[in-house]
């Protein structure tokens, strides 16, 4: 399914307070799948897509009663009050396709945004990675599986970059997070990314785009609400790339903005 509207600009709002004043003004939005605001329309837009994390469970999500205990739950992520998931575990899939996919769907979204996927992978690498190998092909069977269930849903990934190339035949969007600015956890600074970094994430956005042209990419960076320099850098940064921002506040609970225009 192609997107529908011509899209300058998003929200990626992960609050569930009402707030459908300023969410709708944008083209797309991207709510909590499970527990959204209200999903209101105004001439046809935003599309709604409804975020779904495939490569952690929340220690306090909707779906923990199901996951705990669960032989697909293989590493704490104490920074979230998560568990990083072994996507090749078929009980993990089964969940996500007959279970949590069927449940945003039935919210009305316009398709789904897929985080986290980027912790999946990550168990292939260091000491253990040897224990997970096969992860990546798994991420693109299981986002291929996807496709298949839901062939009339959008489909964004948030990441995933380095199998970027294996992964755009079946997606809409991919998202590239932290391209221009960063949230520095460990003194509540908001920080510019690195010329190398970027030079790494442009190179493996490049190559998705040479699989897939029509591959829109969409950012999101993080800014503090009264930093507009910043905010204003890293929207410049993606437009002049061809890309679509984003500027929020690192936990994604307030809307900001920035990108809008006045």
């Amino acid at each position: 399914m192609a997107a529908e509207l011509p899209l300058q600009n998003w929200v990626c709002y992960y609050g569930n307070t009402r707030g459908e004043e300023r969410y709708t003004r944008f083209d797309l939005a991207v709510l909590d799948g499970l527990n959204p605001p209200p999903l209101v329309r105004h001439d046809g837009k935003p599309l709604y897509l409804g975020y779904v994390s495939i490569g952690e469970v929340h220690g306090s999500g909707p779906y923990w009663d199901l996951a705990q205990g669960r032989r697909f739950l293989v590493k704490e992520n104490k920074a979230w009050n998560s568990w990083i998931v072994d996507i090749r575990d078929p009980q993990w899939q089964s969940l996500l396709l007959n279970e949590i996919l069927p449940a945003v769907a039935a919210r009305g979204f316009d398709g789904f945004f897929l985080d986290t996927l980027d912790s999946a992978l990550y168990l292939a690498e260091g000491k253990e990675g040897g224990k997970f190998a096969g992860v990546e092909q798994a991420a693109v069977e299981l986002i291929g599986k996807m496709r298949k269930r839901y062939p009339e849903k959008l489909i964004a990934v948030n990441r995933g970059l380095r199998i970027l190339p294996l992964l755009a035949g079946a997606i809409d969007f991919v998202i590239v997070e932290n391209l221009y600015s960063y949230y520095d956890g460990k003194d509540d600074t908001h920080r510019r990314v690195d010329r190398e970094t970027q030079d790494i994430l442009l190179r493996q956005v490049r190559a998705g785009l040479a699989v897939k042209p029509m591959l829109t990419v969409l950012t999101i960076d993080y800014a503090s609400p009264r930093d507009k320099t910043m905010a204003d850098e890293a929207i410049a940064y993606s437009r002049e790339r061809g890309f679509i921002p984003y500027v929020g506040n690192h936990l994604l609970d307030t809307i900001y903005e920035f990108t809008l225009a006045k």
